[in-house]
């Protein structure tokens, strides 16, 4: 037997067997004796294998994280000063201190002080920086809990993990992967078909890890975005499905006194059907469903009368998220039956768990108190399914008009059009962790570009992803009057220089001579100023390609535009898009529709909902005639401030009034 055995302390090898009788001498069934127990290693260290299950404690790596970025310092360590200046880390005053990044020996309060402290720095920097990459663990082995069981205890790991991969003390390619697996021997088995059985069930196991670490673990870490979530889920669904008998027989048995195995499978396939439902994949949300159904079914019997409180509630939940996602499910699909069965379900928890104070989470979905705004009450036994189907639709449409919720990800690369084909194919810059790229090819071009708002100067209130929009259209649309004014068209490396040089302009405009426009709301009225515009010409006509069309038409180019703006103003035409104006009625009038359920509660939802779409069409002329009248509201920060205005919101309440034959009181209540 000794060829069999593992050495304490050696390193565990891609398949092996440990032998552990405990002390069983003869025959075991007569001496009353448990049989032998033949544990099973079944250990994968694949470098694309990067998730695994957190609940052993001797999951813990070789040697401790070494995350420097503690955030408290010990009782008696002097104040923390900055290397450079001398200052004092004091939070009340706003001064906080943070560590270089490379060898984290030194505190800074700022960029400044670094750079001016570098010289004197840079050596020690260097040496230590090298000491601590000599320093991280080559890898962490994690598995289950003995017994061929997945332990639920384990927070503790868990965030350990999670830090050590996002602070970069550990690769997830270097996570390996332990898998115990319990095996009985009866006596006059065949011990070959046993262990056979043995590894079919490890391997089950090990897909089960693979995922859960994703579902439970790596979901800690700030960009995990970045990570292939949905791969592992559909890797274990696959699995299901190919080793059906496997799953529902040995891991999902009723009998099992662990349910953590279905507990797991059931949380990840939830994700993994609401990340379709979301990205409006919903034939195979429907068909992923049933296995997600059956495998919580076993769930429920697991822990039917287990007398367990907190297994007993987590099923529960986990039976309400499914209802919830069946819900939302029917609901698109159409199939009011199998939505209607969910909401009641649905509706039926979120009261209880109401009644006992324990639902007063934000984050919780409460689709009784948005169906209350509605209706007006909660007693949805007076309504007809038909009317509740119609509202949950209607709330549906207003969520997803603008298409899917879940939208895959495109390249950061501008002048590449492909798309994720699973959430998290696409790796993410590993500075920034928010710019994603289809390949290496794409990240180099893109770098002159991304590299100002990942680690520019000038950083700005606007979003990114608006600012790099602007560019783009900036870059279109000056090429176009460039083309079609001159013989010799611009070339794509002339419009990818261009382009990153005009996204640094960008950025010095709005963070200086134009920082009234810096913010999201009013960024959308810089293109209609000439002075703005202006600039934009003048930039252009020093770009190669550019220059020699807008070289001549920068001049008197703000003279023109002011003009032409001035005729826009005396023929009493709006700046503003009716698309934008539309957009912000479309809103307003979801919220009245709302607010004005309360009061109306004669059940005939097909004919309020009719209504909505007649007071968005009056909304939107009501406020293009108000815009004429106040052209200080004519800006896409005008508009945002409109809303403020008396007069305008005394017009509003009008109309509201009229299209829904309702009174207003004193205090601006609704009634009828």
């Amino acid at each position: 037997m000794s060829n069999n055995t593992r050495a304490a302390g050696a390193a565990p090898s891609s398949q092996s067997i440990a032998f552990d009788f405990g002390g069983v001498t003869g025959d075991s069934a007569a001496n009353n004796n448990p049989p032998p127990v033949f544990r099973f290693d079944s250990n994968n260290n694949n470098s694309n294998d990067d998730s695994a299950d957190m609940s052993n404690n001797n999951a813990a790596p070789s040697r401790p994280s070494t995350n420097h970025n503690s955030p408290t310092t010990a009782p008696n360590e002097p104040p923390r000063k900055c290397a450079s200046c001398g200052k004092t880390e004091n939070e009340e005053e706003g001064i906080k201190l943070k560590n270089c990044t490379a060898c984290h020996l030194v505190r800074y309060c700022g960029v400044e002080c670094q750079r001016e402290h570098r010289p004197k720095h840079k050596k020690a920097c260097k040496k230590r920086a090298a000491e601590l990459r000599c320093n991280k663990p080559n890898a962490v082995i994690v598995g289950g809990g003995g017994g061929g069981q997945l332990s639920n205890n384990n927070e503790l790991d868990s965030e350990r993990l999670a830090r050590m991969v996002e602070s970069g003390d550990i690769s997830t390619d270097r996570i390996l992967f332990a898998c115990p697996q319990d095996v009985d021997i009866k006596p006059g088995a065949d011990f070959q078909s046993a262990i056979d059985e043995a590894k079919l069930i490890a391997d089950r196991r090990m897909v089960l890890q693979q995922a859960h670490l994703r579902f439970s673990t790596l979901s800690r870490v700030s960009y995990n975005s970045g990570l292939d979530f949905e791969r592992y889920y559909r890797d274990l669904y696959e699995d299901i499905q190919q080793y059906h008998d496997v799953w529902f027989d040995k891991l999902f048995n009723v009998d099992n006194p662990n349910p953590t195995h279905a507990e797991f499978t059931t949380g990840i396939l939830g994700t993994l059907c609401t990340i379709l439902r979301q990205r409006g994949d919903l034939e195979e949300c429907a068909e992923i469903m049933k296995t997600y159904m059956a495998v919580l079914t076993r769930y429920q019997q697991q822990t039917e009368g287990c007398g367990v409180t907190a297994q007993v509630d987590c099923c529960e939940g986990l039976t309400f998220r499914a209802n919830l996602i069946r819900c939302n499910l029917g609901v698109q699909l159409g199939d009011k039956e199998m939505a209607m069965t969910a909401f009641h379900d649905v509706v039926k928890y979120e009261k209880k768990e109401k009644a006992a104070g324990r639902y007063t989470d934000d984050s919780c979905p409460d689709l009784d108190g948005m169906l209350e705004c509605f209706f007006g009450h909660r007693d949805y036994d007076r309504i007809d399914d038909d009317d509740i189907f119609n509202a949950l639709t209607f709330m549906d449409k207003e969520c997803n008009k603008d298409g899917p919720q879940l939208k895959p990800r495109e390249c950061g690369y501008y002048n590449c059009d492909k798309k994720e084909q699973m959430s998290g194919d696409f790796n993410l810059c590993s500075k920034c962790h928010n710019q994603p790229y289809c390949g290496k090819e794409c990240q180099v071009r893109d770098w002159k570009i991304h590299k100002l708002l990942c680690c520019g100067k000038n950083k700005t209130d606007i979003e990114d992803d608006t600012l790099l929009m602007i560019m783009e259209l900036m870059v279109k649309n000056y090429g176009a009057t460039a083309d079609a004014r001159s013989e010799i068209k611009i070339s794509s490396r002339q419009k990818d220089a261009a382009s990153a040089a005009l996204l640094k302009k960008l950025m010095k405009l709005f963070t200086g001579e134009f920082s009234h426009f810096n913010s999201q709301q009013a960024v959308g009225d810089a293109g209609t100023n000439p002075a703005f515009s202006q600039a934009l010409a003048d930039f252009f006509a020093q770009q190669p390609g550019y220059d020699k069309v807008w070289g001549v038409l920068r001049v008197g180019y703000r003279e023109s535009l002011e003009r032409d703006r001035e005729a826009v103003s005396r023929s009493n035409t709006l700046t503003l898009n009716e698309s934008v104006i539309r957009g912000a009625c479309e809103e307003m009038a979801k919220r009245s529709t709302l607010t004005i359920g309360n009061v109306m509660c004669d059940g005939d939802s097909s004919r309020n909902l009719s209504k909505h779409h007649l007071l968005i069409d009056a909304l939107v002329e009501e406020t293009k005639e108000f815009l004429r009248e106040h052209k200080e509201y004519d800006s896409y920060a005008g508009l945002q401030k409109v809303g403020y205005n008396p007069d305008y919101m005394l017009i509003i309440s009008k109309v509201i009034c009229e299209v829904y034959e309702v009174e207003m009181d004193e205090e601006g209540n609704f009634t009828t």
